[in-house]
Order: C-alpha cells, then structure tokens, then sequence
C-alpha cells in the first residue's frame, strides 16, 4: 500500500492528516494543505488535478509535501449518482463519452485510465434484460448504452479510491466523512475548516465542490423537490392525479419512478413500446413553462465535439463579440437574443444544409454546401442562400426549434396534448436515424459544440443585465432540451405512457399554480377554451439552480452571511448564482476576490454558463482545464 492510500480514512468522522510544521505553510512552494469541500465529479475532478500537478511537479524535481483533505459525508466521488437508484434511472450520456481520465499526459501517467465502457467491460457488467449487473450469460454493453446512473456511482468511488491509491508519496489524502459547517479565514494566512463532528482542519486553501444544495423549500409539503424519488412515489394512491412541473431529464425520472417504479412495465410493439400498468400508479399530469418536451438524443451518434470546425461562430466571431461587449460599457453589453443567437441560428442551419446535402450527394456535396453558406454568410446574403437551399432540402429554422410554443396558443386540451404528443413522436424519429446521421439532430449538436465559445462570450459580464436575466430565465433552458436530453428509450417510453392514459398534460404552457396547505390548484393560461384541476402534490420536475441567498446548506449560509460569498447581481438585481471571478475566486461583499477560497461547479451556474455536467475529456473538458489552472495556483 502507498503513503497516499494509508493515509485514506473513510470511516466515521474521519482523523486530520498530519500537520504540516507552520514553518513549512509559508505557500505552495514549500508544501500546501487543501480541503476539498464535497467530492462528486466536479470535486474529484479538482481533486485528480492536484494529483497529477503533484505527480509532474515530481518528475521536474519540485516536489513538496501536499496534503489534500476531502471532506464528503456520503460515499466519496459518488455525488448525485447514488449506488442504490434502480437500474431505470439513466445516464442522458453514452457510457463510451464518459471518463474521469483527464488526458494522455506526463500528470496523468500512474493515475486511474479507464473510462466508464472500459470499466464496467473490464468488471463483467452485461445487459439482462433491462438490467446491468455481472453475469457471463448477458447481453455485452456497446459504448453506445446509455447506463442505470448507480453504475456512474460505483465508476465514480472506485476512480477516487484508484486515484489515491496511485498518488505520489508527497501526496497524502485524507478522507472526512462528515459535513464543512464553516470556513473561517485565519488571521495570519490561511482557513479553519470547521466540521460537523467538531473537528477542525487549518488548510492554505478551499475549493468549494458542493454539487446541488438545496434551496429553502416551502414547508407547505405539497410542492416538493424531485429527489429522494421516496419521499412522494411511495406515499401517493393509485389514481390520484400528481402534477409534475417540468418535461425534461428530471421529469423523466420522476414519471418512471411512479409508473416502472410501481410495477409497471414496457413491452415491444414493433418499433415503439406499449405500456402495461400495474394497477398502482398515480394520474401523471406534466407541464413545463416552456410547454414543449425533451428532445432525445441521436442514437449510436458519435462524439464530434474535437472535429467540429465552425463556419460562423467562429473564435474571430467569439472574440469580436466579446470585444464590443468590453469596450460598450454597460448600457451597450451583447443581448443574446440580438447578438448570440443569430450568429448560433446560421451555425446550425449551416450544419443541417450541410448534413442533408451529404446525405444526398455525398461528401463532395457537403463541402459545396458548406462552402457556399460560409461564402454567403460573409458576403451578408446569408437568407438567400438558406431559401435557396431549402428548394433542395426543406425548411430549417432555428428559432421554430428552440421556441416551438412561444406565443402560440391552442385551442384546447386535446390541441395542446396532440401538439406535444406530436413533436416527441417527430423528434423520436429524427433520433433514431442510424449513427445520429439526421441533419435536424446534426444541427442541434452544433449547441454542444459551442458551449465553450458561447461561453467565453456571456460568462463574467458579457451581456447586459436585462438579457443576463433573459438568457439564464428563458434561453438556456431551450438551447439545453435540444442537446442535452435523455436517450431515445425515454422518448418511446413517453409515447406509450400517454397511449395508456397514465401520462397527460392537460394545462397547456406555463399555468397558474397556486399551492396551499392541503393541495395546489392548477389553471391553464395558453388553451382557448380553459382547464383547471386540483392535485394533492406537485413535484418539482427539474433541477433548481442552488442560491447562495436562501440556500438549506449550513456552510453557504454562514458565508453568505459574512459577506464572503454574495449572489451574483447587475444594476442591483440578483440574477442568480455565486458572484465569481474568472479564476474562480468569489467576490465578496465589498467587491474583492477572496484569494484562499475556490468554487466550482452547480452553484456557479448563472456567472458561468452549463456546468451540470460530468467532467470528460472531450465535450465536457472545461472543467478539467479550470481544475487544472485551480490546481497550478494552489500548488505554485
């Protein structure tokens, strides 16, 4: 066993490694102590870069005596992808996109190197039926399979334990299961990790990985959060109607939860699913404020993300944008809607014409098309050429797909479910086009491919305060359904839901929720001719953004309360989110950086812009390049 693995505690409230000697914590150069505070993918990200800093910084001779303590009270690295959710709780990514292994580098060799496929091959898992476990007699796992999220869980605890098993000797790890309760700064350098057993830890740095805290919740207990599933999917009667506020990922688990949950099951009906119901589920009434349903992902689609070469949004685009949004002062900052979207909208039509022409003429054809947009675009005759293309093609308009509902109204309950049933029906079959070769599905991908450019244009600033608002409120949760939704199953498994009668959305877009101590009444606002009922629970069916201002966690409210962290806000109006630098410090209250402290992940989103994700080393490796910029200053 290494220094680093016989430093690993993970029993009760954990021990404190060794102190360093205080003549030694004069800064990273002669050593560092660190607490990591929460270790789900975002903390166990940070927590592999500090490692492999640790490990090169060894190799070029600069080694120091590093001691990482990780304070997590639940299975460590496991985060919301608990070991025990049933196996009908899905990945919305394919295991085969999904790694921990940050990259083929000097700092990763003797690391943990094995992503999700390799590893749940290499231990045996196989498909029976509908469930993964190991056995030698069931179906093999493609890199395509979307898996029960338990299996992310175990991936997860058994990189952290690999990886502190293969840390240098000068790298001790610390494992405290227990909650941070208070980070106090200490009055010659430094902070006092203040524990929930009543320990304490004296470190040089605090990186802040504490996923999704809940938010104070009403204590009505009618309008309740969507995790743990237990807490409603047992306790409600067969047939009682339950409003579910939401249609995307979250919703999905909501609905299977109380219908596969409670004994139902799916059959093949040639290329869609029937339902066959147990008898015991509830009524299931969606709705979302948008008012339309998740998009799936494209099956057996690969990973383009490393190949994708804008035409459009191009990095000199990205760095014109951002160059007006600095110099224009506040009043004249971007607006999405007027300077960001447009831009994205010809990028996505100049992958579907391209995509469609391909499929028609081959890749030659495909460059032509993709030539003459990126011709006509620059020449500011973009319309024309989009028309001109649709006489070849048909219609794509990026807009109809990112806002299909907005203003519309419908004529009633039967228009509206029709018109949701509708656009999942057409968005399954666009889906399931083999190798994710759909131009509409190509075109919607180009959201994902750009992530970080549209990042590296709204983040810290960019827009003006009223489309900040706008963007976090109304746009980004329609750019995410298009690219970041559950995989097709989900999508047929709806479809059969709602033939059953055991799914319905009868309310329409965005109706009037008014919950009380005994039930909630629901009104619709977008039907002609109204519908209105009453319900016993409404279950939040998305995510909420945690806040620093009305957080349930103990620690956010006491630093929040001292003035260290403060709800990001512009023109005196809170838009969500923790204030924070661009090296990811937070800004306090009296507008300066606190240097020794570092925040990363959900409670950033707002300043930042989709960071509900797990780190990988192709789409999703922002967060390992900010973790390894974390780890480089605290370790010099």
């Amino acid at each position: 066993m290494s220094e680093a693995a016989a430093q690993l505690d993970v029993g009760g409230g954990g021990s404190p490694a060794p102190r360093l000697d205080p003549a030694m914590r004069v800064g990273p150069a002669s050593g560092a102590e660190i607490a990591i505070i929460g270790l789900g993918a975002w903390g166990l990200c940070v927590l592999e870069r500090v490692v492999g800093t640790a490990r090169l910084a060894a190799h070029r001779g600069l080694a120091a005596v590093i001691r990482v303590h990780v304070i997590e009270p639940n299975r460590p690295g496991v985060g919301v992808y608990s070991v025990t959710e049933p196996d009908y709780f899905l990945l919305n990514t394919p295991c085969g996109q999904v790694s921990l292994q940050a990259w083929q580098d000097e700092s990763a060799r003797g690391g943990p190197c094995v992503g999700l496929h390799e590893w749940v091959t290499r231990r045996g898992y196989r498909w029976v039926g509908d469930v993964c476990r190991v056995d030698p007699c069931g179906r093999p796992i493609s890199p395509d399979d979307y898996l029960p999220r338990r299996l992310m869980g175990e991936y997860l605890e058994w990189f952290f334990r690999e990886l502190v098993a293969a840390a240098p000797p000068h790298v001790a790890i610390t494992h405290h299961s227990t909650v941070a309760i208070d980070v106090r700064r200490e009055s010659a350098g430094g902070e006092r990790v203040v524990l929930a057993n009543g320990g304490e830890l004296v470190v040089d740095r605090v990186v802040l990985t504490s996923g999704h805290t809940a938010n104070l919740e009403r204590p009505d207990g009618v309008a309740v959060p969507p995790y743990p599933v237990s807490t409603y999917a047992d306790r409600v009667a067969a047939g009682t109607p339950v409003v579910v506020a939401g249609m995307g990922l979250v919703a999905a688990d909501v609905v299977a939860a109380m219908t596969v949950g409670r004994g139902g099951a799916f059959r093949p009906r040639g290329d869609r699913l029937r339902y066959v119901p147990s008898g015991q589920e509830p009524l299931i009434q969606l709705f979302s404020r948008g008012g339309v349903p998740h998009c799936a992902k494209a099956v057996g689609a690969p990973d383009a993300t490393d190949e994708f070469e804008p035409g459009i949004f191009t990095p000199e685009a990205v760095a014109g944008l951002r160059l007006r949004s600095a110099s224009g002062g506040g009043s004249a900052r971007l607006d999405a809607r007027r300077d960001v979207l447009p831009l994205l909208g010809e990028e996505m039509q100049l992958r579907y014409y391209e995509q469609a022409a391909r499929l028609g003429g081959g890749e030659a054809a495909g460059q032509r098309a993709r030539r003459q947009l990126v011709a006509a675009h620059r020449a500011g005759a973009m319309a024309a050429a989009v028309q001109q293309m649709e006489q070849r093609h048909g219609r794509f308009e990026p807009l109809e797909h990112l806002f299909p509902a907005d203003g519309r109204t419908f004529a009633g309950r039967a228009d509206y479910e029709a018109f949701v049933y509708g656009m999942v029906e057409q968005d399954l079959r666009e889906a399931m086009v083999p190798g994710g070769a759909s131009p509409t599905k190509a075109a919607y991908e180009v959201l994902r491919f750009l992530r970080d450019p549209v990042r590296r244009v709204i983040e810290f600033g960019g827009l003006a305060a009223d489309s900040h608002l706008d963007f976090f409120a109304n746009v980004r949760g329609r750019m995410t359904r298009l690219v970041a939704g559950p995989p097709a199953v989900r999508s047929q498994q709806l479809l059969a839901l709602m033939d059953a009668g055991v799914v319905q959305a009868p309310f329409g877009p965005s109706p009037e929720v008014t919950v009380g101590r005994d039930g909630a009444d629901v009104r619709s606002t977008r039907l002609a001719r109204p519908h209105a009922g009453r319900v016993g629970i409404v279950v939040r069916g998305y995510f909420e953004d945690p806040a620093v201002d009305r957080s349930a966690s103990e620690l956010l409210t006491r630093l929040h309360g001292r003035g260290r962290l403060q709800q990001l806000s512009r023109d005196g109006r809170s838009l969500g989110s923790v204030e924070l630098t661009p090296d990811f410090h937070p800004v306090n209250a009296w507008g300066e950086p606190e240097p020794t402290l570092f925040v990363f992940g959900a409670v950033t989103e707002g300043v930042r812009y989709f960071t509900h994700y797990v780190p990988s080393p192709k789409s999703r490796l922002r967060a390992v390049i900010d973790a390894q910029a974390c780890a480089e200053e605290m370790l010099g």
